[in-house]
């Protein structure tokens, strides 16, 4: 193993108890580096968290921005965001070079090593806080690794890789899901997509080959009739037939949801409120923290506490809505709703980031569906395949 000049950060978080500081040191002894601790001793900050989260997070971007841009950092942005969120105020701090790495446990493990150095673990070790930052590491594309299963060699050994990778602009992989496997590559993720489909409310999966290559065709077409519409959505280049290059960009952990028609969920959770199809007056925005099993519903102001902006949300979301509706009624088709995906790139832009094919939307002509409504509704794998391409011939 060959170690790597250190031309940036190499950032060590998590929560209390799940290795941070040793792993840290071990890396500064292979990079002859420096380990910076911004937050230790800083109890001043911690007790604010509660109390005036505001001022919190004013002091730890006054701390964030005092440090140099090369070394290892023994927690750095995600730390705070554990108790302010408000990710668009620490990307400024983040570069397309640094290696943010989220160490992790299992609770025994975290309550045993906290009682082992005499320190509370009602915080940690119960689990208030270390959901919080497994969805942070998530969304912001950390690699993750759990301490209590491997070597602290071993650790260090797959943290100089990674960052090896990283810096020689190599391509690999950050998340891997039912639906598409995701790598990066230098300034760029390269989405790979799956041939499959599922739905947990009708409880179905499975892989209809096909379905991936057709996918990615209406990406390429619906990315660019925003782009033509000056939409905020992310770039796009097709790499393969199941695959495109976007911009490099980090997540945000919920959905926006955008309907011109009571369907789908709509009638499955809200039973009597609406009737099947009914018509909204105008289309109606909602938001859905994204989570497993199932998504949950969330209010405007939690999107807002988070540090996003959600009219700007509800604004862009219903205009790419109408201007794709607008598109499938000039080729004599219904668009009934759609998901999408937001996201910021490291200058802060926030855009649609997410995948836009019938696989997350309705789409209807003559009282048929062109969507997944087929395969939740038990279609054959070849009508659907046919219903897709038919639709994609038609926008052509």
């Amino acid at each position: 193993m060959t170690t790597p000049k250190l031309v940036s950060k190499i950032i060590i978080d998590g929560i209390n108890g799940v290795g941070k500081t040793t792993i840290a040191k071990k890396l500064s002894t292979y990079f002859c580096s420096k380990v910076y601790a911004p937050f230790s001793g800083r109890d001043d900050i911690f007790k604010l968290w509660f109390s005036d989260p505001g001022l919190a997070k004013k002091l730890s971007i006054e701390l964030l921005r005092e440090l140099p841009s090369v070394g290892i950092f023994d927690r750095y942005h995600l730390t705070p965001q554990v108790m302010v969120n408000s990710p668009l105020e620490f990307v400024n701090f983040i570069s397309d070079k640094d290696l943010i790495v989220t160490l992790d446990a299992e609770v025994d493990t975290i309550r045993k090593r906290l009682s082992m150095r005499n320190e509370p673990e009602e915080i940690d070790a119960n689990g208030f806080c270390r959901p919080h930052m497994n969805r942070l590491s998530n969304n912001w594309n950390a690699m993750y690794i759990k301490t209590d299963t491997i070597s602290e060699d071993e650790i260090v050994f797959m943290i100089i890789d990674r960052y090896n990778e990283l810096i020689n602009g190599e391509k690999f992989k950050i998340r891997d899901g039912k639906s598409k496997t995701i790598y990066r590559h230098g300034n760029k993720i390269i989405v790979k997509l799956k041939p499959s489909l599922d739905s947990y409310t009708y409880g179905r999966s499975k892989t209809i080959n096909g379905t991936e290559i057709l996918r990615n065709a209406f990406i390429e077409k619906f990315v660019a009739t925003l782009k033509n519409d000056s939409i905020e959505v992310m770039d796009y280049t097709k790499m393969s037939p199941d695959s495109y290059a976007t911009d490099y960009s980090f997540s945000m952990p919920f959905e926006v949801i955008v309907k011109s028609k009571a369907v789908g969920t709509t009638i499955i959770d809200c039973p009597g409120l609406f009737y099947l199809n009914m018509p909204f007056a105008k289309p109606i925005v909602r938001f859905d923290y994204r989570r497993t099993p199932k998504d949950l519903t969330i209010p405007n102001d939690y999107i807002l506490n988070y540090g996003i902006d959600p009219l700007f949300l509800e604004s862009n979301s219903v205009k790419a809505f109408e201007s794709l509706r607008k598109m499938l009624f000039n080729k004599g088709y219904e668009l009934v709703d759609l998901c999408f995906v937001y996201g910021f790139s490291l200058n802060g832009a926030v855009k649609i980031i997410s995948e836009i094919s019938p696989d997350g939307m309705r789409i209807r002509k003559d009282g048929k569906s062109y969507d997944k409504d087929l395969f939740r509704e038990g279609f054959a794998d070849k009508h659907i395949l046919e219903s897709w391409s038919k639709l994609l011939s038609d926008l052509t």
